[in-house]
């Protein structure tokens, strides 16, 4: 009984950033320079300060803005889950390669400043 628990709670715990983080995330668009300005990510348009909703795939993510005076492209940085980590501990090979195919393994930053001229 004991080895059956034991399994059964292994084979819960494999995949744990495909099941226990959101397919989506917010993340907060602002300028440095206070203004609105449109910007877009992945095809979703906001007006700053805003947020957008990305689909969480881990593909590089770029905010892109054509204000004159403002950067063109900011990349939005993203790094491993740290749920990730414990998969590959505990679910092993299947687990960590479930979380990777999925792209549930990633974390795209909560915020990100398009940088402007001062005006």
């Amino acid at each position: 009984m004991k080895k059956l628990c034991i399994a059964a709670v292994v084979f819960t715990l494999t995949g744990c950033a495909s099941i226990m983080t959101a397919e989506e995330q917010s993340i907060k668009v602002t300028a440095s320079n206070n203004q609105p300005i449109e910007v877009t990510v992945d095809d979703k348009k906001t007006t700053t300060p805003g947020t957008v909703v990305v689909l969480r795939d881990g593909k590089d993510k770029v905010v892109t803005s054509s204000t004159p005076g403002c950067h063109t492209a900011t990349p939005i940085k993203k790094n491993v889950a740290p749920v990730f980590w414990g998969n590959i501990i505990i679910g092993g090979v299947l687990g960590s390669t479930t979380d990777s195919s999925t792209g549930k393994m990633w974390n795209y930053a909560d915020s990100v400043e398009v940088t402007c001229a001062a005006q």
